[in-house]
């Protein structure tokens, strides 16, 4: 596939095609580089290769953010063709209720579209609770996450098992991981960024990213084929500065899609409605709301007032960069906002389509 036909035609007349003209070349031009890097040119080469660039303005051109991605592995060609079938997104979180959280509009958008899209959580969420003992609220949390699953129409919602702050970074989980991940096959993988408050969203997220080269070597998991197409990796949001603040490479809208995501959450009483009021301390509110089953609009105020307050303060704080990637649609109330992740292939218009236009 030439640039010109992959950027070209109606979609690259539009606005999100433009948007993601620029991120493509921009991507192109700088994994390039890396692959030569990667494959051992000689230090002189590389010098000069970079001389020339420079000289020619190759590599000089900023994202519509005056951003740019500097790619950690060599490029995943866009001849090789995808497994056909319907597109596959695989959210992996921490625990479970961190995919469900933090990306859960944008499960719901992509299964209107027609994806399949499975959960995934490192942990059972055993420590989850203030009052129930670990293997009770495991239990617990196993089962509300099922009938959230329901809700959100998932392909599936897997649990890994580890008991909560014991997310290890070994070779074995790695291999585990990999393993899931190339049964699935997903074109596109959503995970943790490494700068986070809790362990297990760190430890999941490097094992994420350290899969993703792997994933396409035919000898390296036992019984598994390889992903000639490796997966487009996005880290979730959040909300730390050190070592930086995330970039939003790509913002999805919210607003159409936050009814079903109160519906989803409410499944998880556990969490929402009783350890997690009682961390905050606010379980006058809860109590407040009374039966969460008919007082719907209570319920649904209360998990916008904290738990959407992210994707509001994502709609403020990365504002111009929505007026950028979409200059003639309003600022919704609601993001949901992903950086690219180097460690996986750069993303093409297939996955601007996908996460950027409506449903």
């Amino acid at each position: 596939m030439t640039e010109g036909r992959a950027c070209g035609g109606e979609f690259g007349n539009s606005a999100v095609g433009k948007f993601a003209i620029i991120h493509y070349m921009e991507v192109r031009q700088h994994m390039e580089i890396n692959r030569r890097n990667f494959l051992g040119a000689g230090a002189l080469a590389v010098a000069a290769g970079l001389a020339a660039n420079k000289a020619s303005g190759a590599g000089e051109h900023n994202f519509v953010r005056g951003r740019k991605f500097v790619a950690a592995c060599p490029p995943v060609k866009e001849s090789i063709p995808r497994t056909p079938g319907p597109y596959r997104v695989m959210m992996i979180g921490g625990h479970p209720d961190d995919a469900d959280i933090i990306c859960g509009c944008t499960a719901a958008k992509l299964i209107a579209k027609g994806c399949r899209v499975r959960f995934v959580a490192a942990c059972n969420g055993d420590i989850g609770h203030h009052i129930h003992d670990k293997p009770t609220t495991a239990a617990i949390r196993r089962r509300e996450t099922l009938e959230a699953a329901k809700v959100w129409g998932l392909d599936g919602y897997d649990i890994y098992g580890f008991g909560d702050a014991r997310c290890p970074n070994t070779i074995e989980a790695r291999e585990m991981v990999a393993a899931h991940i190339l049964d699935f096959e997903p074109d596109i993988i959503m995970t943790h960024r490494d700068c986070d408050y809790h362990v297990d969203h760190r430890a999941i997220g490097t094992l994420v990213k350290d899969c993703g080269y792997m994933l396409g070597c035919p000898h390296w998991i036992e019984g598994h084929k390889a992903l000639r197409r490796r997966p487009l990796i996005l880290l979730m949001s959040d909300i730390f500065t050190v070592p930086r603040v995330m970039r939003p490479d790509i913002l999805v809208e919210a607003d159409p899609y936050i009814e079903k995501w109160c519906d989803a959450l409410s499944c998880q009483v556990s969490q929402f409605f009783e350890w997690l009021a009682w961390d905050k301390g606010i379980e006058d509110e809860v109590r407040a709301i009374g039966d969460l089953k008919t007082n719907i609009a209570g319920r649904n105020a209360y998990l916008r007032k904290y738990w959407a307050r992210r994707k509001a303060n994502d709609a403020a704080r990365f504002s111009a960069a929505w007026r950028q990637q979409y200059p003639s649609t309003p600022l919704p109330k609601y993001i949901e906002s992903y950086e690219v992740s180097e460690y996986g292939r750069a993303p093409i218009e297939e996955d601007f389509r996908l996460l950027m236009e409506d449903a």
